[in-house]
């Protein structure tokens, strides 16, 4: 059985703290933090350094961080009050496992003051702090620990971006939600656990990424209807649909540019019309130009927000699209 890094999330801490994110969440992480009381004291384009004082548990909750790390500058506070007193391997008496990963030339000083300063044991295939080059990762506030690990397609959403993009739609309670390119069904997943929708409705061309997408809603106990379609004749009556969500193929990791010229306009065409009067869908494409000039042509939605995030040496937008009247 794998080993399971271990956090006690109701003890009280007091610490600085490192956040990363997805480039373009800050501002999101940001306000999640601020409302728990932290106070940022650095911004990055990729995180945060904040202070934190309080459970770890509210702070663990927020989606919008997928690391959480201890600056080794203040590795002796936390160890007194911080996240690694927090720590709790396996007991009071067991001591913390670490490993430490490419620190240049302080490699092995980093290894010999955890060793024999404070009694950390070097254990590099069963850790609970990886040492970085951006601090001490905390291993069981991973967001792959936080919320469990979902089976993934080769394009799948980045869970902090999927975040993002659930925010962005203002999901209400009782809407229709709607995934016309779901894949692994991760937006669906997200869709289900951020807010309250009603129903839950997912299609995708390939019937292996729909298996996967049953697979995941099954482990994660979410309600969905799933169906082997095309999103450019999508099987849902005109104006059933409050959002949509939808990672669009980007024309790189998967389809091309040339079949997204006509995929775009029939896929966009389709979320315009199942759409409700007042809709929104929020949509996610690398293809920006092309994605752009499709919305032009397309009737009855337009454009009223953009994001740019950044993923795996990609910078896709979020789209937030509007349905302009009945």
């Amino acid at each position: 059985m794998p080993y399971r890094p271990q956090v006690d999330l109701d003890r009280p801490i007091k610490d600085q703290l490192i956040l990363r994110t997805v480039p373009g969440a800050v501002d999101y992480l940001a306000e999640d933090v601020r409302a728990l009381g932290a106070r940022v004291l650095r911004r990055y384009p990729d995180g945060l350094l904040v202070e934190y004082a309080g459970p770890l548990r509210p702070l663990a909750a927020s989606r919008y961080f997928d690391v959480l790390a201890v600056d080794p500058a203040g590795l002796d506070d936390s160890r007194a009050d911080g996240v690694l007193a927090a720590l709790n391997p396996g007991g009071d008496t067991a001591p913390v496992r670490f490993r430490v990963g490419d620190l240049g030339e302080d490699r092995w000083a980093m290894r010999d003051r955890l060793e024999s300063g404070y009694g950390w044991v070097n254990s590099p295939n069963a850790w609970d702090v990886n040492v970085e080059p951006g601090g001490l990762e905390i291993g069981a506030l991973y967001l792959t620990q936080r919320f469990g690990e979902l089976q993934r397609t080769p394009a799948s959403t980045n869970p902090v971006v999927a975040a993002v993009l659930t925010r962005l739609a203002k999901i209400e309670p009782g809407q229709t939600v709607l995934d016309p390119f779901c894949g692994a069904g991760t937006l669906l997943v997200h869709a289900a656990e951020m807010a309250r929708p009603g129903r839950l409705l997912g299609f995708d061309v390939q019937t292996r990424w729909l298996r996967m997408s049953a697979e995941n809603l099954r482990t994660r106990r979410v309600a969905a209807l799933l169906g082997r379609a095309d999103a450019a004749a999508l099987p849902v009556a005109t104006g059933a649909v409050d959002r949509v969500l939808a990672n669009l193929p980007f024309g790189k990791r998967v389809g091309s540019h040339r079949v997204n010229a006509q995929l775009y306009p029939a896929a966009l065409g389709e979320i315009a019309r199942v759409l409700r009067g007042n809709g929104r869908a929020v949509l996610l494409t690398d293809d920006k130009r092309l994605f752009r000039e499709t919305v032009q042509r397309t009737r009855l939605i337009r454009v009223i927000k953009e994001i740019v995030l950044a993923r795996g040496g990609l910078h896709p937008s979020a789209y937030v699209v509007a349905k302009r009247g009945r």
